[in-house]
């Protein structure tokens, strides 16, 4: 699209207009088939009751003013802005995957990233030349952490804004058009983020599609912190590449994926245990999990639990992003979290997914 593409919209948001349009979008687990799911493997990932925040306002400036306090972002942009910044991150994007450019280039700052999916998404010709829209963003997902933030908040960000200008997007509209700025941020995104923040719920997701599953219960389960990794999600995608693993490699995260889904529906303990388990060496294997997470995740085991990465992990450093874990009561993980500086939660799956507020 190009500057010559905005036209005069029939309607936007008019001066009267002066409610809030409020959406909450859950974050993300993967809890089997991280970097598989590139590779075409499936992937079982679950939504969770943590969650990124939109408020959208009608405002008598032309253009958007984009609010994201965690970030320190207040920033204001005219439509040809919005649509110049989509224009520049596609064409970087373009460059990486043509190998002329790299990943972290693709990307400069979150302001622009926010501001050019808005304007990759076409919101911007909805737009009136008299009003405009003011919109807030908020989460209380950890940014980074492999809890799909930057999917949740995109989401978040373009549900509430189509619908505050009259033009709700169905889930599926709303998965794609978050799909694209996940491509800008990963690379190459399998889909797998957008997917499950938007439609919630246990979701086996391949290729594009996902089928929900119903969860009977999850009980001691826990989410382990253990702190933002030094490398992106796109950049351990890319080192897992340069390795050039098998097939057969990508085959037995399948295997793997498939009886921890079924251990799950079925709350198996021992199977769910021996699945993570499996998980966690297929992950060790493609050289994404930490050293010092591996230490934690050994003696998570030597007490006779099981525990993985959740999401790219890291190719630099001690930290891991998020940590699954299964088959250990609260306080034995509790206490050694607590040795290792690590936080801990108790898994709490979102069914709902996108949830509008008016």
């Amino acid at each position: 699209m190009t500057a010559s593409d905005i036209v005069a919209p029939v309607a936007g948001p008019t001066s009267s207009n002066k409610h809030s349009t409020r959406v909450r979008v859950p974050g993300k687990v993967i809890l089997s088939g991280e970097h598989a799911v590139i590779y075409g493997a499936p992937a079982l990932a679950c939504a969770i009751q943590m969650y990124a925040f939109a408020a959208v306002t009608t405002s008598s400036a032309s253009g958007v003013r984009l609010k994201v306090p965690e970030f320190g972002i207040d920033q204001s942009f005219s439509v040809l802005q919005l649509f110049q910044l989509a224009q520049q991150t596609q064409s970087r994007h373009r460059q990486y995957l043509t190998a002329s450019g790299l990943l972290s280039n693709v990307v400069l700052n979150p302001t622009e990233f926010f501001a050019a999916a808005l304007g990759a998404s076409g919101l911007a010709t909805l737009l009136s030349d008299q009003h405009g829209l003011v919109i807030e963003l908020s989460l209380d997902l950890i940014a980074g952490g492999g809890m799909g933030s930057s999917a949740a908040l995109v989401a978040a960000m373009l549900a509430a804004s189509f619908k505050h200008v009259g033009e709700p997007l169905t889930p599926a509209e709303l998965v794609l058009k978050t799909t694209q700025s996940e491509h800008w941020q990963h690379g190459r995104s399998s889909g797998v983020d957008p997917y499950v923040c938007v439609m919630g719920g246990l979701q086996q997701y391949h290729k594009g599609y996902g089928e929900r599953h119903v969860i009977k219960q999850l009980t001691q389960y826990f989410l382990v912190t253990t702190g933002k990794p030094k490398s992106s999600t796109g950049e351990c995608v890319d080192a897992v590449k340069q390795q050039g693993f098998p097939n057969t490699l990508w085959q037995e995260f399948s295997i793997v994926q498939e009886n921890l889904r079924t251990a799950l529906q079925l709350n198996q303990s021992m199977k769910m245990c021996n699945a993570v388990k499996a998980n966690h060496q297929l992950l060790k294997q493609i050289g994404v999990v930490p050293t010092l997470v591996c230490e934690f995740i050994d003696n998570i085991e030597a007490l006779g639990g099981a525990a993985k990465i959740c999401g790219a992990g890291s190719v630099v450093g001690d930290l891991g992003g998020l940590v699954f874990v299964v088959g250990l009561n609260q306080a034995l993980i509790e206490q050694l979290c607590l040795n290792y500086g690590y936080g801990v939660q108790a898994m709490c799956p979102d069914l709902q997914g996108v949830v509008y507020f008016e």
